[in-house]
């Protein structure tokens, strides 16, 4: 079966879409347009009208954590295994990440969701604030045990983490608080 990934451009289907590539699998991206994600459509395959959907052999997956996850599990090579001595520790930041560092991204890029139109800079700092100290915290993770972040060999964390940092650096509803790619 192909692999079918309905997203929206620059959405987090992107970190999906980096691992279907990376997999070898066969797949088809379905891009849709923002007003489409409410459509009788779409909402049938995601209740809340969010991307991205996936449509596998198992049966239509929501989620882009439990999509990367189950990539990972399903194709090798994007995760420590099961049964490897670190996935313990990727396993802490990867659900670190989705935790707190995808939470807060998505306030820093649409500060008025949490509170409304009113307080949109005071959320969008303390979202730069929470950012800024949990990519510290995150790099700190990432020495602890740096076989799952090589460079050479990039997986679920480095696709999702990729696409935060791109969102933080390129999107922020505020642009002086732009989260730094060099920092």
């Amino acid at each position: 079966m192909t692999y079918r990934l309905y997203g929206v451009r620059d959405f987090a289907n992107f970190a999906v879409h980096l691992a279907l590539g990376a997999t070898g699998a066969p797949h088809e991206a379905v891009f849709l347009e923002p007003e489409d994600l409410k459509s009788p459509d779409h909402l049938a395959r995601h209740p809340l009208g969010m991307v991205p959907v996936l449509e596998t052999p198992d049966g239509t997956m929501i989620e882009t954590a439990a999509i990367l996850l189950w990539l990972a599990d399903r194709h090798g090579g994007l995760a420590p295994a099961p049964d490897s001595p670190h996935r313990a520790a990727f396993l802490s930041a990867f659900f670190f990440t989705t935790s707190n560092i995808h939470i807060a991204a998505l306030d820093l890029l649409h500060p008025y969701r949490p509170a409304g139109e009113g307080p949109v800079r005071a959320v969008a700092e303390g979202a730069h604030d929470r950012l800024t100290g949990r990519l510290t915290v995150l790099e700190d993770l990432a020495a602890r045990d740096p076989d799952w972040w090589r460079q050479d060999a990039p997986g679920i964390l480095t696709f999702y983490l990729g696409m935060l940092t791109r969102w933080c650096a390129a999107f922020p509803a505020c642009p002086d608080l732009a989260i730094s790619l060099s920092a």
